[in-house]
C-alpha cells in the first residue's frame, strides 16, 4: 500500500494551532448541561442592540445576493465617525483576518516582528506563515507592552511592530503620551499597527487613540473590531484605519467579499445604537469593580483592566478550577496557552452570571 503523505509548508509546520475557548454548545454536548454561561471568550453578554437585530432580519431577505465589495457604507459610515476618508478605511471578517492580511502584505522573509508576550498570538502565526521571524519581549512588571524594550530592539530587518492597546489577555493599557513619544521615535522603515480590539472600554480623560494619532499625521496603522462592545463576534467585522498608500498593498490581497451582507448592515445599525453602547458600557464598569472586589476577597489576585475582562492570578493550578467550574456550566479561559498555569482570564458577564461565578468559587 502506497502511503500518501501530504508536504506541508514548513512555516505552517511551526505555527501552534490555536485552541479556542470552549463552546457553549460543545459543553452542554459532553456534560448534559441545560445552562452554560460562558465567561471565556470576552463576548458582550447582553447580545446585539435591538437595532442590529432588526437590520439583521431585513437584510436576510437579500442574503441571496453577493454583498458590495468593499462594504462601501460601512466605510463610509466608519469615516464619519472618525472623521477621516473612506478610503482610509478598510473592513474585513473579523479583526484577526485583518491583522493576517497586514502582516501578509509587508513581511517578507525573514523581516522581523515585534510585540510583546503574552498577547493575541495572531501576530506570531501570522508572521510565521510569511517567513517571517516574530521577535517576543516580554511585558513589565506591571503587565504592560514594554515600549523601551521594542525601541531597543528594533533592526535594519524591522518591519512592523504591533502593540495590543489595551492588551488581550492582561487587559492592560500603554500611557499615550508614552506612545506618542515611541511612536515619534520608530524608524522610518518600521510601521507600528496598533491593535485596539477593546478600545471602546477605555474610559480615561484626554487618551489618545490610534486613530487620534493618525489624524495627527503619523504613519500608523489601526486595527478595530466589532465582535466585543459592538457584540457582533458571530457576524466578524473588523477594520483597519491608516493612510491610502500604507492600505494599498492590503487591499490587493483582501478577500472581495470580506464582509457579509448582513454583517456589514448589523454593523452600521450598531453603531447607531448609542443608548446600547451606553448601556453596554455603564453594565461592563459596574460589574467589573463589583467582580474584582469578590475575587479579591477570595484571595486571588486581581489586575487592573481596561478591557471587558479580569487578569487573575488564582495561585494554584488554574487547570483545576477551570475543571471545576465547567463542571458546573461556566467556562472562563485558563492562560496555559500563554505560558501561565496560575492565571485565568475571566470575562464580565451579566451580574447574574458574575454573581454565579463568585458562588461557585466559593464553595470550592
Amino acid at each position: 500500500m502506497i502511503r500518501n503523505e501530504m508536504r506541508w509548508r514548513k512555516s505552517v509546520q511551526e505555527i501552534a494551532p490555536y485552541v479556542p475557548g470552549k463552546s457553549i454548545e460543545e459543553v452542554k454536548e459532553e456534560l448534559k448541561l441545560e445552562a452554560v454561561h460562558r465567561l471565556a471568550s470576552n463576548e458582550n453578554p447582553l447580545g446585539p442592540s435591538l437595532k442590529a437585530q432588526e437590520a439583521i432580519q431585513n437584510a436576510m431577505t437579500s442574503s441571496h445576493l453577493y454583498p458590495d465589495a468593499s462594504a462601501k457604507k460601512l466605510r463610509q459610515r466608519l469615516a464619519t465617525l472618525y472623521h477621516v476618508h473612506p478610503d482610509e478605511v478598510l473592513t474585513g471578517n473579523g479583526a484577526d483576518n485583518v491583522i493576517s492580511l497586514v502582516i501578509s502584505a509587508y513581511v517578507n522573509e525573514g523581516d522581523e516582528v515585534l510585540y510583546c508576550s503574552p498577547t493575541f498570538p495572531a501576530y506570531r502565526s501570522a508572521t510565521l506563515l510569511m517567513g517571517g521571524k516574530p521577535v517576543e519581549l516580554p511585558l513589565t512588571v506591571d503587565w504592560t507592552f514594554d515600549l523601551e524594550a521594542l525601541k531597543q530592539n528594533i533592526t535594519e530587518r524591522t518591519k512592523l511592530i504591533f502593540i495590543c492597546n489595551p492588551n488581550n489577555p492582561t487587559g492592560t493599557i500603554v500611557d499615550s503620551e508614552s506612545l506618542e513619544q515611541f511612536i515619534k521615535a520608530v524608524p522610518k522603515h518600521v510601521t507600528v499597527v496598533l491593535d485596539e480590539a477593546y478600545i471602546e472600554y477605555v474610559h480615561k480623560e484626554n487618551y489618545k487613540t490610534g486613530i487620534d494619532f493618525f489624524k495627527d499625521g503619523y504613519p500608523i496603522i489601526t486595527i478595530r473590531t466589532f465582535s466585543k462592545f459592538y457584540s457582533l463576534a458571530g457576524l466578524r467585522v473588523g477594520y483597519a484605519i491608516a493612510s491610502e498608500e500604507r492600505l494599498q498593498p492590503i487591499l490587493r490581497l483582501r478577500e472581495p467579499f470580506a464582509c457579509n451582507r448582513i454583517a456589514i448592515e448589523a454593523a452600521m445599525a450598531t453603531l447607531d445604537d448609542t443608548d446600547f453602547t451606553k448601556r453596554h458600557f455603564d453594565m461592563n464598569e459596574a460589574e467589573k469593580h463589583s467582580l474584582k472586589e469578590e475575587l479579591t476577597k477570595l484571595g486571588f489576585t486581581v489586575y487592573p483592566s481596561s478591557t471587558n475582562f479580569l487578569f487573575v492570578h488564582v495561585k494554584r493550578d488554574a487547570k483545576v478550577i477551570f475543571d471545576a467550574l465547567l463542571q458546573k456550566g461556566i467556562i472562563i479561559r485558563p492562560c496555559k496557552p500563554w505560558g501561565y498555569d496560575e492565571y485565568v482570564r475571566i470575562s464580565i458577564g451579566t451580574k447574574e452570571q458574575n454573581d454565579l461565578l463568585i458562588d461557585t468559587l466559593k464553595t470550592m
